[in-house]
């Protein structure tokens, strides 16, 4: 939990900054608990499974954007 928030703005900037530059950049996702939202990655490891994936979701009439949910990706993950 320290590490998480060591981390946390670190993490914040780096969504801000990403989908600053185009909301759309991240991967759509076609099936699961997180069908129609879109996904970035957080992390520096080449291996997926020790970065964080951040789901969100872009309003199509204003670009405006909502983050979903931040989770390890090493976790189940489900949406609530």
């Amino acid at each position: 939990m320290k590490w998480w928030f060591s981390k946390e703005d670190e993490i914040i900037d780096h969504i801000e900054v990403t989908l600053s530059r185009n909301p759309f950049i991240g991967k759509s996702v076609e099936s699961g608990s997180f069908e129609g939202l879109r996904r970035i990655t957080y992390g520096k490891s080449r291996h997926i499974m020790l970065n964080y994936i951040i789901y969100y979701a872009v309003h199509e009439s204003d670009g405006y954007v909502d983050v979903i949910n931040i989770l390890p990706s090493r976790t189940q993950r489900k949406r609530n």
